[in-house]
């Protein structure tokens, strides 16, 4: 359950793949693979302007229609306004393969914040969301640009956020993001009550929990561990060439990766299932949320997610230096 009290499954259904990202899906595809989550009973969905050009919304938005939306919990996010293509111009694939023909364009001010919220509602077809998030606003995504770009979205564009929330159109507000820096920023400024964190809540990157997970737990602001295969790596192992950040890994990481499938293999646990549950101990984590684009798939993270693991397997990840100690409230 968030801030806004509103249930939310701790298996969440991330839209990215049904936005043809790093490989296209059809339609077919992307709605079986929703009603898939369904049926195991994911109630949590994900997505984004920018995955796909607005094409994961729509598609997304088409899968849920019949659902009962009382019984979901469906994000979006903010900070990209869609603009149609000029005639023959080139796609803005942006690594999601045949993109709708929209060109992508940053906006955190009041204006783009409720331009990007009322497509996004038109694109799902619904007239509320539960959780709102400004996307992209790290160092990741806008380097030297995001000072001035954090500046708008504190002073404008979280303007615009807390009056949906007021209006009852938005239940929770927050950041969806790669860096949690920027998270514990945010909050010094503004008051939000949750944030998406992407790639940097995981076994590889977990710095977030030296001091911004108790931050959380002690402000009632809640996470949303995104990606916590980092792209793909903790998913196929270090035999599997998986993305680490949306890219190839790097030998280090492909290095720290077989240190941790050693672990795994002497406590019998799958590397996966570990990544999966990994966030899940921290009080202040109330989702996982993973790409999926496939029924076959959808079932391979529910039974990692609902694998065993003991609490000894997490004590040698902690006295191996992997990951830190836990706080007494996990």
């Amino acid at each position: 359950m968030d801030r806004s009290g509103t249930p939310i499954t701790e298996l969440g259904f991330g839209a990215a793949g049904i936005g043809n990202l790093f490989r296209s899906v059809t339609n077919v595809e992307a709605q079986a693979a929703v009603n898939g989550a369904w049926e195991q009973g994911l109630r949590y969905f994900d997505t984004a302007p920018h995955y796909g050009a607005g094409l994961s919304e729509r598609r997304l938005g088409l899968a849920l229609h019949e659902k009962p939306r009382d019984e979901l919990f469906l994000s979006t996010k903010v900070g990209r306004v869609l603009h149609p293509l000029e005639k023959n111009a080139p796609l803005e694939e942006a690594g999601f393969v045949g993109a709708a023909p929209f060109k992508r364009h940053y906006d955190y001010s009041y204006d783009g914040i409720m331009r990007a919220f009322e497509d996004s509602l038109q694109r799902l077809g619904v007239t509320r969301i539960d959780m709102l998030l400004m996307h992209d606003l790290d160092v990741f995504t806008q380097g030297d640009k995001l000072p001035e770009l954090f500046r708008i979205a504190m002073n404008s564009g979280f303007r615009a956020m807390s009056e949906l929330r007021d209006q009852g159109l938005v239940k929770a507000i927050g950041l969806g993001v790669n860096e949690w820096q920027v998270c514990d920023a945010a909050l010094d400024q503004a008051d939000f009550d949750c944030f998406m964190v992407a790639n940097c809540f995981t076994l590889l990157e977990n710095e977030i929990t030296q001091h911004f997970t108790g931050t959380c737990r002690q402000r009632e602001v809640s996470l949303i561990a995104a990606a916590p295969f980092n792209s793909g790596i903790l998913a196929k192992g270090s035999a599997g060439a998986g993305h680490y950040f949306y890219d190839t890994a790097p030998g280090a990481v492909i290095e720290r990766v077989i240190e941790l499938e050693k672990v795994c293999s002497e406590y019998q646990v799958p590397l996966p299932a570990a990544a999966i549950q990994f966030p899940l101990l921290y009080p202040c984590v109330k989702s996982v949320v993973i790409g999926m684009t496939s029924e076959a798939r959808i079932r391979q993270n529910m039974d990692w997610y609902e694998y065993p693991i003991s609490m000894d397997f997490w004590q040698a990840l902690v006295d191996r230096e992997y990951i830190r100690p836990f706080p007494k409230a996990c």
